[in-house]
C-alpha cells in the first residue's frame, strides 16, 4: 500500500512538472485523470466492438514487456475492476470490482492468481453482502451472510473447502435471495 501511495504522489508531481513531448500518444479519454498513466507504459489490450476500451495493462517503464496492473472498464467508460498483476500475469494482491454506476460491487485479495484472505462483496446500496476467506483459492474459516439492511442473517464454517458447520438467523425465506 505505501509503494501505491508513494508511486501516486511521484505521478501527481511528475504530471504536475513535467513537458509532454509532441511524439507521445494522446492518452485514451479513459485514463485522461489517471495517475498510472503519466508513470507507466500502458497497452489498450481489449476492446468493445464498438470501439470502447474494455481492458488495459500497465507496464513499468524499464520492462514493458510484463504487465504489473490491469484496468477493466464497463462499456459506459466507468471502471469495472483493477488490481495488480505478477510476472506471469495472474492478480497477484488486492483487487477491487465496481457496479456499472460506480459503487464498490467486491474486493479481494490474491497471490500469483489464487483467492488468498478476505473477499468481501457488496450490495449497491454499500452494505456488505458477505465475506469469504480462502487459502489458495479454498474455502476457510468462517464465512457471514448478510441482507441488504445489513441484518446477519447465515454464518458458515469452512476447514479445507468443506462446511463443518452452518448457523442461521431468521427465517429459510430471509436466505432465498443470497448468493451462496
Amino acid at each position: 500500500m505505501k509503494k501505491l501511495i508513494i508511486i501516486l504522489a511521484f505521478a501527481t508531481a511528475y504530471s504536475l512538472f513535467s513537458c509532454k513531448g509532441q511524439n507521445e500518444k494522446p492518452l485514451p479519454e479513459v485514463l485522461t485523470t489517471d495517475t498510472l498513466a503519466t508513470v507507466y507504459e500502458y497497452s489498450v489490450t481489449d476492446t468493445f466492438n464498438s470501439g470502447e476500451i474494455r481492458r488495459i495493462k500497465f507496464y513499468d517503464k524499464s520492462d514493458t514487456t510484463t504487465a504489473t496492473y490491469e484496468k477493466r472498464y464497463y462499456k459506459n467508460g466507468n471502471i469495472c475492476m483493477e488490481g495488480p498483476l505478477d510476472s506471469n500475469g495472474l492478480r497477484d494482491g488486492r483487487w477491487t470490482a465496481w457496479y456499472d454506476n460506480g459503487k464498490v460491487w467486491s474486493t479481494g485479495d490474491y497471490c500469483h492468481g489464487l483467492r488468498n484472505g478476505e473477499n468481501k462483496v457488496y450490495y449497491v446500496n454499500g452494505q456488505v453482502q458477505y465475506n469469504k476467506k480462502y487459502v489458495n483459492d479454498t474455502a476457510e474459516g468462517i464465512w457471514t451472510f448478510y441482507l441488504e439492511d445489513g441484518t446477519e442473517v447465515l454464518k458458515l464454517f469452512y476447514e479445507k473447502g468443506k462446511v463443518i458447520e452452518q448457523v442461521q438467523y431468521g427465517e429459510a425465506d430471509s436466505l432465498r435471495n443470497l448468493s451462496l
